[in-house]
């Protein structure tokens, strides 16, 4: 029972540090609050305001392609009955 409950949670301790991914906002955020002059704070910001901008604009293509793709899909869907006869 022991080793069923030690694989259990080596199983769940893995697959939760498996998918953790530190992004590079989340490490510029942190430099941002850590940085101790107001100069080197507005560069950190500035890159931080890049970064969002190129994850905002592949998120807008992706966004704009789901919808493209859904407007090629048929809205009724195929009736047999209408080949049939």
């Amino acid at each position: 029972m022991i080793f069923f409950k030690s694989l259990i949670i080596l199983f769940l301790f893995s697959t939760t540090s498996l998918f953790a991914q530190t992004k590079e906002v989340d490490k510029l955020l942190e430099k941002v609050n850590q940085a101790s002059t107001p100069q080197e704070k507005k560069e950190l910001i500035e890159k931080l305001k890049k970064e969002l901008a190129t994850k905002n604009i592949k998120a807008r293509q992706e966004s704009d392609a789901i919808i493209k793709a859904k407007e090629k899909m048929p809205n009724k869907l195929f009736d047999e009955k209408a080949i049939e006869q």
